[in-house]
This record gives C-alpha cells, structure tokens and sequence, in this order.
C-alpha cells in the first residue's frame, strides 16, 4: 500500500501524557510494555514512512503523534525513522508553542533535526501530554556506486542500496525478549 500525500500516525502508545484523564496508566503498564511499544512504533513509523508518495504535488508529509511524554516513544522513535529512511526529513510542525524535541538526553544523542519537532506537558501548556513530529518525503536520489572494476562507477536506484537499512530487528531484541534495563518515569500524582 502506498501512495499516498500525506500520512497522519497517531501511533499506539503508553499514553503517559493523559495520566490526569486516565491514571489507570501507572498501574497497567509495566517496564516490558514501554519497550515492546517503543518496538512497535519503529516498525509502524517505517511502515507510514515507505506509505507515502514522494512525488505528490500538494503533500508528501507524514505527521507522527503520541500522547507519551516518554523519549524513548517519541524522540527515539523519530531518530530510528531518520537513521533508517534517509529519503526523509524533519520540517518544521508549524505549531507555535509547546517545547522542541530533545536532541540529547540521558547519554543518548539524536538528530539535531529533532529538535524541530515539538513536546507538550501537561503541567505546562495546560493540555494532554503529547508528541508531535513532521517529516518531508523525498525521492530516492540516484547514488554512485563504486563498482569492483578499477575507475567505473555506476548510478544505482537508492532503492537498491536502501535494502540494509530495513527494520533493524536487533536492536530491540534485548528488550523484546525480557532484558530489564534502568530507567524512571517521573509520574506526578
């Protein structure tokens, strides 16, 4: 499926920013959950990404939301999505509030461009948690390829050279299987 000129992914999350609505959040979820949810919203963020049509005259946008305040659902995700979709961007929301995305956090460094993406908190903009992120679409350029022989190149369709940087199954795997790892998620009661 694909084709499309713009893609809306409210992505399925830990809702960790309507716990004032919904507080049954601090009680269900567990370490286990963030993760497999964090897994979750890499596969279905490449999934809306390969969605869209990068030759659309009035679109080729994809719009990724969550209403988690947590990085790992949100800035991570995004991060995942510009290392493996290199035909992608982030352009600015157009939203004019809310706080830039993180660019570095806890020992993790994203793209710089992530800081155009936007944070909203409840106890400071009076509203949900929530996430927002928006990426341009381009075309695949054409790559030159060193060939085995001496001194030719080729152009080659960045399709073809795209073909590793699918989801990386790996990555998740420690998490995905069990592994327990530190981290706090900071719940105003």
């Amino acid at each position: 499926m694909g084709g499309f000129d713009r893609v809306l992914l409210d992505a399925p999350c830990s809702g960790t920013g309507v716990i004032s609505k919904d507080s049954s959040v601090k009680v269900n979820k567990s370490e286990r959950d963030f993760h497999l949810l964090s897994h979750l919203q890499k596969q279905l963020i490449l999934c809306a990404i390969d969605s869209v049509s990068p030759d659309s005259k009035t679109g080729g946008f994809l719009v990724y939301s969550t209403c988690s305040v947590t990085v790992d659902e949100n800035e991570a995700v995004v991060d995942y999505a510009l290392r493996k979709r290199p035909n992608v961007k982030l352009v600015d929301t157009g939203l004019g509030f809310g706080r830039d995305g993180f660019t570095k956090y806890r020992g993790k460094t994203f793209h710089p461009s992530v800081k155009l993406t936007k944070r909203f908190y409840p106890h400071v903009h009076n509203m949900d948690g929530f996430y927002v992120a928006k990426f341009k679409v381009e075309k695949r350029a054409k790559i030159k390829a060193g060939t085995q022989e001496a001194g030719s190149t080729n152009a080659v369709d960045a399709d073809e050279q795209q073909e590793d940087v699918g989801f990386d199954s790996d990555e998740d795997k420690a998490f995905i299987e069990g592994m327990s790892i530190n981290f706090v998620i900071y719940i105003a009661c």
